[in-house]
């Protein structure tokens, strides 16, 4: 080949790789320029390999501000980094839609369906339907039936780690005083989120196979972040790394889900009267049968694998988000006993030990709360929540978003902004308390969202959150065996969920 040609095509590949990198839509966000087929995020995983989020966080000082213009692959992408622009995100109506990928369709029989994944009429329709007839069965408020029934599970958990059961299958996370975290906690968690969904708790002999269901549902959460990784930008990487890209995780999981929840649907369509609705099951099926006699089934966002999507999608948060929480507390504890030592006199003075908490304790319990609060900001469970997709162009804190772009709200940025905080490394309670020690009104912190896209179980989670971590402060302290260190409070098991890999604990009973 002539070497003048050699040159001129080299010369004009640069040219066209260098105009590449540097274009952007007009008037976007700052930002770094980008790579063919990748965008930027070989260079988010190059600044952090596994906590990506972190490198938008460092962007966002490089450029001078908090919302960042990149590309996730060819699709351009908002990243909003501060109280400000994460709550105008969350907010801003043109910017609630969601991104298909091969993530979210193999869960759901490739097909786009369930509540977290979905947007527009069929979203908006079903959410309506699912937590208008869920709060029914006491999900989403105040439900003496459901407290009642989270007192139960307490005070089957309170018993397991005072060594008081005598099952052979508790043996598996309790022994000899020492507790396997978050295992442990799984059948309490889920078995509350069974009542309004299905009706009622399993039995307790089937507290093994709910901590599989625990296990597995954690296959999900850590297969990758939830823009789907690779896959998101590259899906048939899973033909050829269908390990490495999180790809089996995610069929394993949802395999065993579709099963257990396959189970549930066909014993309440054996079992089914209209004239008496158990659960959330029973109304759905209700509606169908309702449509099918009027011959529009076919034509409505109604059907039984929607049913199958919907109740996992309020599942598997309530099996994994809320234990995961659980175990952050515990840690953040261990290693800030002064706090520990405060919450369990507060628990001491206002509801002794003769009795459990209860949800009536929690105005009375400001430092407990707060000391939830501080948890959930510590530790971001979803660091960038799910990603947002712009329905249509629009406008975003004077930039112009176009249509079909994404929407990263960087939870993560906003908790450790130290701008806003001050110092966001330390776990400090009191952050969120008055100078009288009285719970603050306003929450900043967002660790479930806000706008049409809160998170559904939200009232669900701090209820649960509240009764369980008060009820085992109440009654237990928690230590390291042979002293070890406990897990760190940053290094976290990165996923759609940070999480602390499972460990076993000392639980020694404070009587």
């Amino acid at each position: 080949m002539n070497p003048l040609l050699l040159v001129a095509a080299l010369a004009l590949l640069i040219l066209y790789l260098v105009k590449f990198a540097y274009s952007r839509p007009s008037n976007f966000p700052p930002g770094p320029p980008k790579l063919p087929v990748f965008g930027n995020y070989l260079q988010l995983l190059a600044g952090n390999y596994w906590y990506p989020y972190r490198e938008l966080d460092r962007l966002t000082r490089r450029y001078g501000c908090k919302v960042l213009g990149l590309h996730w692959g060819p699709v351009p992408t908002v990243v909003a980094c501060d109280q400000q622009s994460i709550r105008q995100a969350l907010a801003q109506p043109q910017l609630q839609g969601r991104f298909e990928s091969i993530v979210t369709k193999t869960r759901a029989f490739d097909k786009t369906l369930g509540v977290f994944f979905t947007d527009g009429a069929f979203w908006a329709e079903q959410r309506r339907f699912a937590l208008r007839h869920l709060r029914d069965f006491g999900f989403g408020r105040r439900s003496p039936a459901l407290e009642a029934e989270a007192q139960g599970e307490l005070e089957h958990l309170v018993k397991l780690l005072r060594g008081e059961t005598s099952a052979p299958h508790d043996k598996e996370v309790y022994s000899n005083g020492r507790a396997l975290l978050p295992d442990a906690l799984y059948p309490a968690f889920i078995n509350s989120i069974l009542v309004p969904l299905a009706g009622a708790r399993l039995p307790r002999d089937r507290d093994p196979a709910l901590r599989a269901t625990g296990r597995t549902v954690m296959l999900f959460q850590t297969a990758f972040d939830t823009t789907g990784g690779f896959l998101g930008i590259l899906p048939w990487l899973r033909h050829l790394f269908p390990h490495l890209t999180g790809h089996q995780n995610n069929q394993r999981s949802s395999a065993h889900l579709h099963g257990v929840f396959r189970d549930i649907i066909g014993d309440h369509k054996i079992s089914f009267t209209e004239a008496h609705m158990r659960d959330f099951c029973d109304v759905y099926l209700k509606e169908m049968e309702k449509l099918r006699e009027e011959g529009i089934l076919d034509k409505t966002t109604f059907s039984e694998d929607q049913l199958l999507l919907s109740m996992i999608d309020f599942f598997f948060p309530a099996a994994t988000a809320i234990s995961t929480t659980m175990v952050f507390a515990i840690v953040f504890l261990m290693h800030n006993p002064h706090v520990a030592e405060r919450v369990q006199e507060e628990l001491d003075n206002v509801v002794g030990r003769s009795r459990l908490p209860h949800l009536d304790d929690r105005v009375s319990l400001p430092y407990t709360e707060a000391t939830l609060r501080e948890t959930m900001r510590r530790a971001t469970l979803t660091p960038i929540s799910i990603p947002h997709r712009a329905t249509e162009d629009t406008h975003f804190m004077g930039y112009d978003v176009p249509k079909d772009s994404m929407i990263i709200t960087c939870l993560w940025s906003m908790h450790m902004d130290k701008e806003f905080w001050g110092d966001p490394e330390a776990f400090r309670p009191e952050r969120f308390l008055d100078d009288q020690g009285q719970l603050l009104k306003k929450d900043p912190t967002l660790p479930f969202g806000a706008g049409k896209r809160l998170c559904a179980g939200e009232t669900f989670a701090r209820h649960y959150l509240f009764l369980f971590f008060a009820g085992l402060m109440q009654n237990f302290r928690f230590r390291m065996p042979n002293g070890q260190k406990p897990p760190p409070m940053d290094g976290h098991r990165p996923g759609i969920i940070e999480s602390i890999p499972p460990f076993w604990v000392e639980v020694q009973p404070r009587d």
